[in-house]
């Protein structure tokens, strides 16, 4: 087989700039399709947080053409270690040089987001010119980098790329990149492009409808989600475009990085352990319920969550009613310790509950060491998510030896077996579809009850979660599987 040439588009990469799940899967999966022996560049903004000092400086700044407007950015590199994958970062101060990658922590997104990605998904052809480099594929991510899909089909579809394979990969439908008409005219295309590339979305544009049109293929982060998208629920109004397209559509799981995630390694950890000595995990339970201000009770569960907290993710089930669900979940009785930033009137809600209920813990801010704790220090990990493109949470808690009880939909349902469908076979439970606050609750009690009266049932659980491996090397694979595949 003859090595690819793939250039991947991204508003963020992990350790540079990162806001969500996103960032995590871009260096691994570039790093797995490197070890195929493919060569992968990537291509995203340098925001202000990232150190140019650090980096490869080009010697000539880079001419992005805008429609009748020329921008000149400095472009600076580095390669991702241990491998051959290079990151290329475009600086052009006013436009990148910010704190956040979307908008000011907290705040609304930027006004200009329309003319900053569109300079992103222009530059990456340019780059790639100055480079002499021309890709086979060119993956983008999400909706910030949609408009890379619409420059192939459009400016760049003769010249060098002529051959290049446009391929959309969604992280989430539910975030479109939707902006008012009047932006389209700083993306620099012609007036009739509009429609003919599918920006047209109900009386403005849409950045990711027109990826979807002007992809050659369309992949999604796991295949349970990938059926879920081509349904009217969860289609967030693009169902049919997507069925249109489903010939070229692929839903393929993300690995995780057990570099990181693994309690045999983990750094970040008090205590380490592995599948034939949980002593370890038992430390770090005692090690959260410390941290979490909470009494050390024999016999009662400790459950974990590390996430965003927004509706997405089951908060406003959890919180309704004055926060009904939550207070039959610690009266069960059980622990619960919360860590993440989100929806201000849900942060606000966790935060009065806490004050409030004795076994309920939140931690509104994101702290790397004390996620690594809350995934190896808990017994259950919940994850209510109304939907869930692929899920990494989930995973690592599997690796912790710790129990994930989640909404069977998209990853989670690829990931986690569910105890009352597969008793011999389960690493965790599902929560009732629909999603309810009585739902949740009844899934909780339990599993309670089986880390109560049946510990050699729940141990056996947590051993078959943790043998569990999804790997980069998988992924990547069926990856090149599939770029291969796009007629």
């Amino acid at each position: 087989m003859t090595p690819m040439n793939i250039l991947m588009v991204s508003s963020e990469v992990f350790p540079y700039a990162k806001s969500g799940g996103l960032a995590d899967v871009l260096p691994k999966l570039a790093e797995a399709l490197d070890k195929r022996g493919h060569r992968v560049k990537i291509v995203m903004p340098r925001y202000y947080g990232i150190t140019r000092y650090l980096l490869d400086k080009h010697p000539a700044p880079l001419g992005i053409p805008m429609g009748d407007q020329e921008y000149w950015v400095g472009v600076y590199s580095t390669l991702i270690p241990g491998t051959r994958v290079e990151v290329y970062f475009l600086d052009h101060e006013q436009l990148f040089g910010r704190d956040g990658i979307y908008s000011e922590a907290g705040g609304p997104e930027f006004p200009d987001n329309v003319l900053r990605f569109g300079l992103l998904s222009r530059g990456a052809f340019q780059l790639a010119k100055m480079l002499n480099w021309f890709p086979d594929i060119l993956q983008a991510h999400d909706w910030p980098a949609a408009p890379a899909l619409a420059y192939l089909k459009s400016l760049e579809s003769a010249g060098p790329f002529r051959k290049t394979k446009g391929v959309f990969t969604i992280h989430n439908l539910g975030y479109q990149g939707i902006f008012s008409q009047d932006q389209f005219k700083y993306l620099g295309l012609d007036p009739s492009d509009e429609t003919r590339l599918g920006f047209s979305y109900h009386g403005g544009i849409n950045f990711l409808q027109a990826a979807l049109v002007c992809a050659h293929g369309i992949s999604t982060v796991s295949p349970g989600y990938g059926e879920e998208i081509l349904q009217p629920e969860l289609g967030f109004a693009m169902d049919g475009l997507l069925n249109l397209k489903k010939n070229v559509l692929a839903g393929i799981l993300n690995g995780m990085d057990y570099d990181i995630w693994n309690p045999k390694t983990d750094q970040l950890l008090p205590f380490l352990y592995d599948e034939n000595n949980l002593e370890g995990k038992a430390k770090n339970k005692a090690a959260l319920q410390e941290l979490a201000g909470f009494s050390q009770t024999p016999g009662v569960p400790l459950i974990g969550m590390v996430s965003r907290l927004v509706t997405q993710k089951g908060f406003a089930h959890l919180v309704e009613n004055d926060g009904e669900a939550l207070r039959k979940i610690c009266a069960l009785p059980a622990q619960i310790i919360i860590l993440g930033t989100g929806e201000k009137h849900i942060e606000k809600k966790l935060s009065d509950l806490a004050l409030e209920l004795p076994h309920l813990q939140v931690f509104i801010r994101y702290n790397e060491k004390t996620s690594h704790l809350i995934e190896a220090g808990s017994d259950f990990f919940l994850m209510p998510s109304l939907y869930e493109p692929c899920g990494l949470t989930q995973m690592y808690a599997l690796s912790y030896g710790t129990i994930p009880i989640v909404s069977p939909t998209g990853g989670l349902k690829d990931t986690v077996v569910d105890r009352g469908k597969n008793p011999k076979t389960a690493t965790g439970y599902y929560f009732p579809i629909p999603l309810t606050g009585t739902g949740m609750v009844e899934t909780l009690a339990k599993a309670t009850k089986v880390y109560r009266l049946q510990p050699k049932v729940h141990r056996a659980m947590i051993l078959r979660g943790m043998a569990l491996r999804f790997d980069w090397e998988s992924a990547g694979r069926h990856y090149e599987e599939y770029f291969l595949s796009l007629p």
